[in-house]
């Protein structure tokens, strides 16, 4: 099982390197990384989990007991997203807590665009474009900060 990588690490806080082919050990990794988002978390970078590419995978389906601990709790797509690249967003930014899985016990209040549009390939290295508002541009934004080595901790 892959562990996930903490602060201070200094991969966390380096830029990654695009991703200009896929194989089976990125596709491996993909399923790995799945498999530890499935316990914890909404999304999951590379740098995250040891690895400089430019690459994250989200996704997130309450259970009915999260359900019922917050009612409000969003589900989030299964995407991966393979040298994604914000290419628009709003002018309208909000700010909320957010926490991180390499950055254990605190929460920072993060501003984030309300609106994006993101570029990214698919594991086909196909190029698809995603408008998102809302929660779901609040976690793209989250990963790709960590494919640019940005940390919640860095909006302190």
């Amino acid at each position: 099982m892959i562990k996930i990588v903490k602060a201070p690490d200094p991969i966390l806080t380096k830029k990654t390197n695009d991703i200009e082919k896929i194989d089976g050990a990125l596709l491996k990794l993909i399923d790995q990384m799945r498999e530890v988002l499935k316990d914890k978390g909404v999304g999951l970078a590379a740098p995250q989990v040891g690895i400089s590419k430019n690459f994250a995978i989200i996704g997130f389906e309450p259970t009915e007991k999260q359900l019922k601990e917050d009612p409000k709790a969003i589900p989030v797509p299964k995407m991966v997203l393979i040298n994604p690249k914000i290419v628009w967003c709003s002018k309208d930014l909000g700010t909320e807590k957010e926490g991180c899985l390499s950055v254990d016990k605190i929460e920072v209040s993060v501003p984030r665009f309300k609106r994006i549009h993101l570029r990214y390939q698919d594991t086909n290295l196909k190029q698809q474009k995603i408008k998102a508002k809302g929660y779901l541009a609040r976690v793209l934004q989250h990963e790709v900060d960590h494919l640019n080595g940005k940390l919640i901790t860095d909006y302190k």
